[in-house]
């Protein structure tokens, strides 16, 4: 089972995304991006959907075990 960490970095992976590519298309830094995949930092609901729309997952496939 893939965790939800785990999950999205894949996820931004496949999409050929740096972290830094991710991060200024959601409005945050790579230091953001980097602790939300490692699990440091719970992403806010608003953030969670910018993520999702930027990556065209369902934001529940991202960040839900």
């Amino acid at each position: 089972m893939v965790s939800k960490i785990s999950r999205l970095k894949l996820e931004r992976a496949e999409r050929r995304l740096s972290q830094f590519e991710l991060a200024k298309m959601v409005g945050v830094n790579e230091v953001t991006i980097s602790r939300i995949e490692t699990g440091r930092l719970t992403p806010a609901p608003d953030l969670k959907a910018k993520i999702a729309t930027v990556l065209g997952k369902p934001a529940f496939e991202l960040f839900n075990a």
